[in-house]
């Protein structure tokens, strides 16, 4: 007999996990200055970020459903940045733009939302799965409103395709575990496959990098469910879902991979991309999270775990010594893999990045704090389970455990809310049209939308590129983009532009000579050209590395089109192959029945706790500390620098003061390092970009020293004289150094002239070409 449509949906109802709800306005409180604010700042990589998505959102609307190409990119010359960096949150951003009254603006800040929201929602599930909904809330809490992840990544980065790629850790994880673990109803199991999969897959194509990390520690988590015997007979379960995930996205690695020496990638070696240069310190990695300063350009933070976070991690180092359990041996793995990202962001791990191969593309060992963050998340669940489950034994207590819970939650949202208050930005944006975008890239280093030109291809000249002047004018005008290099047409040639799309460009020609028609596009594998619908060679002009197509005299029609190549359709073919094994496995598995995890259910009176703690946050922030500048932010006004530790009134040739400096010591041993933060302060506008050094300076001359192409990294025609700037500096001190005393000097010269600005006193006194700052003594390691 079949039930009654009442019943059945009472029958739904008592499955609903409340906490769910509650996970999610976690996440929404994360997202508080993103729903709260207008536009996105300007001055952090979600420019960038929105630039890329308004470039792929131009090329859907020209009916280019799978863009490699941006054509309006690199002084309009076009760049293959989609087909190597992953594009998924660009897509996310455009379907958002959909919406009515979204623009792609909104459309990336909609990316952001989405992914704290699934972060909460993912850490919840994966400590409700692992321990209970209790401690599933506090790692969602302890996950989002980790430093790196709360504000780190998405604000003082405002890297949006890498913050989106680490929110879904916690997701994936906890699908492939219920996937190995064969926990649910057959459709339930279904679903966890399906989980496995896309979670994986959106992980890889939403960041390229963090995809390999993830990659490699859901391996890891495989083989270690495998050994432990967590997975029971379903071992191969993972290989399956690895393959799938790899599978239905081949069409965007596998020509990544294939083709990845077409272009340039200079992003390791010397200098701010060197791994070497920003490992971090174990007490930065404890520290609270910084106040910050918006007073500042961008204010100083610490790249730390979070106070709250490894605290309540701390009682989970006792789970090896608890009898042995299926939990247990999970939750071991989280243990270890956190403790294992600790090591590799420390100095002491530098013999592991020189030795594995590709991990110098990392760049930043810091970049492993969002996995680590996803870690140490289900540290404290475990920690949280272990403490109410111990109330809960001792009866008298258990009443405590909704009032724990709740101390628990606001423990990790109240040390939180100093970054909850990121800088702010202007209300508008600006236009993200082509023409905006283009122009933004004449005014600015990142080229391309990225700061080394990380994907140029290899023919074109990288160094002393130009735009031409009459490109950048057909973006001005209504009709379309003109490619057309027009100083190198032959007398009584004619050349009009017929179509212009984000993939293709067609021309009309007519000439009584054969010649040359010389594009302002770069070559690049897939570029093909036709005269009158035949094929023709495409010549590669030198040094920049242009199409030219020979045309023959007459009237003649030519078409340069992007299209496949073989590497493309490769992975075209296998990712039709793994969507149709997904579809295939969908219907024909039948997987048997199991009761192992029943849905677990948050008890109403922790609910209640849970839901009230998470309501008083919010009504104190909002009505009691948000109108409070001065409590957990502050703003030094403009010329002073409120948290400089040594005060400094030094002016550089009356255009640039350096207010102060911080240093690390003023002892140090050979072979070591000390650190030097500099506050500047513009005093005008500037009409030339600086450069500035850092040298130890001991009698036989320099011993040490920091140079920086762009003070604060940041070209100082940008400074705003509104607010200051810190600049970091790391003196490396050689092993060979003589024991002695040193003089620490810093300034700012002309790179290409070799001069250096003259420093003046307040008094207005010279000073000299440098200004020093402290004595250093170097000692020895005896």
């Amino acid at each position: 007999m079949k039930p009654s449509l009442t019943a059945s949906i009472q029958r739904h109802v008592r499955t609903i996990d409340v906490c769910l709800f509650l996970a999610v306005l976690i996440g929404l409180l994360a997202s508080w200055p993103f729903l709260t604010r207008p536009s996105l700042p300007r001055e952090t990589d979600a420019e960038l970020h929105v630039y890329r998505a308004a470039e792929l959102g131009h090329a859907l609307r020209g009916g280019v459903l799978y863009p490699r190409w941006a054509p309006n990119f690199f002084f309009a010359y076009g760049y293959p940045i989609f087909n190597y960096y992953a594009p998924f949150t660009y897509y996310l951003a455009n379907a958002f733009d959909l919406l009515p009254g979204v623009d792609v603006v909104a459309g990336v800040k909609g990316v952001f939302v989405l992914g704290l929201v699934l972060a909460s929602v993912g850490a919840y599930v994966l400590g409700r799965e692992l321990f209970s909904p209790p401690a599933g809330l506090v790692a969602a809490a302890a996950f989002t409103f980790s430093p790196y992840i709360l504000f780190i990544d998405p604000h003082a980065r405002g890297v949006m395709a890498e913050h989106f790629a680490i929110c879904l850790f916690p997701l994936a994880f906890c699908f492939l575990y219920r996937l190995l673990r064969g926990a649910g109803e057959e459709e339930t199991q279904r679903l966890n496959l399906w989980g496995a999969v896309l979670t994986t897959a959106a992980i890889v194509f939403s960041h390229n990098l963090l995809g390999l990390v993830a990659s490699g520690l859901l391996f890891a988590f495989w083989v270690w469910l495998v050994v432990t015997g967590v997975a029971r007979g379903r071992v191969w379960w993972g290989p399956a879902a690895f393959g799938l995930a790899a599978s239905i996205i081949a069409f965007f690695w596998i020509p990544a991979f294939l083709e990845r020496n077409a272009v340039k990638l200079e992003v390791v070696g010397p200098g701010h991309f060197d791994f070497r240069e920003n490992f971090l310190s174990l007490t930065e990695l404890l520290a609270p999270s910084r106040i910050l300063d918006l007073g500042a350009t961008a204010p100083r933070y610490h790249f730390n775990l979070g106070l709250p976070q490894w605290v309540l991690a701390l009682p989970a180092l006792s789970i090896p010594f608890l009898p042995q359990s299926e939990r247990k041996r999970t939750a071991l793995f989280f243990l270890l893999a956190g403790l294992g990202l600790i090591v590799l962001q420390l100095p002491v791990s530098t013999p592991v990045w020189e030795l594995v191969p590709g991990m110098e593309y990392l760049q930043f060992p810091w970049r492993l704090l969002g996995p680590t963050s996803a870690m140490l998340a289900v540290w404290t669940a475990g920690s949280t389970h272990l403490l109410l489950a111990k109330l809960l034994e001792i009866g008298s207590l258990s009443r405590w455990r909704g009032p724990i819970l709740a101390v628990l939650l606001l423990f990790i949202l109240g040390f939180a809310l100093p970054l909850l208050y990121p800088p702010d930005w202007d209300a508008d944006f600006g236009g993200t049209t082509p023409a905006a975008y283009v122009e933004w890239e004449r005014r600015n280093l990142a080229l391309g939308t990225t700061s080394t030109g990380d994907f140029l291809p290899v023919t074109a000249a990288h160094v002393q590129m130009r735009p031409a002047q009459s490109l950048l004018d057909s973006y001005q005008t209504a009709g379309p983009i003109d490619k057309v290099d027009r100083s190198a047409l032959p007398a009584g040639a004619r050349v009009e532009v017929l179509e212009h799309g984000p993939a293709h460009d067609r021309f009309r020609t007519q000439s009584p000579v054969p010649f040359t028609l010389q594009l302002y596009t770069f070559h690049f594998p897939g570029w093909q050209a036709y005269v009158d619908g035949e094929r023709v060679e495409i010549e590669i002009l030198g040094p920049e590395g242009f199409i030219a197509v020979d045309v023959p005299p007459g009237e003649r029609e030519v078409l340069v089109r992007f299209e496949n190549t073989p590497a493309r359709v490769l992975g075209w073919v296998i990712s039709a192959i793994g969507w149709g094994a997904m579809g295939a496995v969908t219907f024909i598995w039948r997987p048997e029945a199991s009761d192992m995890t029943g849905r677990r259910k948050c008890a109403l009176s922790l609910w209640a706790w849970a839901g009230g703690a998470l309501l008083v946050f919010l009504l104190v922030k909002g009505w009691v500390i948000d109108p409070q500048e001065g409590w957990f932010r502050f703003r030094s006004p403009p010329g002073e620098a409120r948290p400089v530790e040594y005060p400094l009134e030094v002016r550089f040739d009356r255009q640039i003061e350096l207010l102060g400096y911080d240093l690390s010591s003023e002892r140090v041993r050979p072979g070591d390092s000390i650190e030097v933060v500099l506050y500047w302060h513009a005093l005008t506008p500037m009409e030339t970009d600086y450069q500035s050094f850092v040298h130890l300076v001991g009698a036989e001359g320099l011993a040490a020293q920091h140079d920086k192409l762009n003070p604060a990294d940041y070209p100082t025609t940008r400074w705003p004289i509104e607010q200051y700037l810190w600049d970091r500096y790391e003196i490396h001190v050689p092993a060979n150094t003589v024991e002695g005393t040193y003089a620490l000097h810093a300034g700012l010269y002309l790179r290409d002239e070799n001069i250096r600005l003259t420093a003046y006193n307040d008094t207005g006194q010279t000073i000299g070409d440098s200004v020093p700052l402290a004595t250093i003594d170097v000692v020895s390691r005896r």
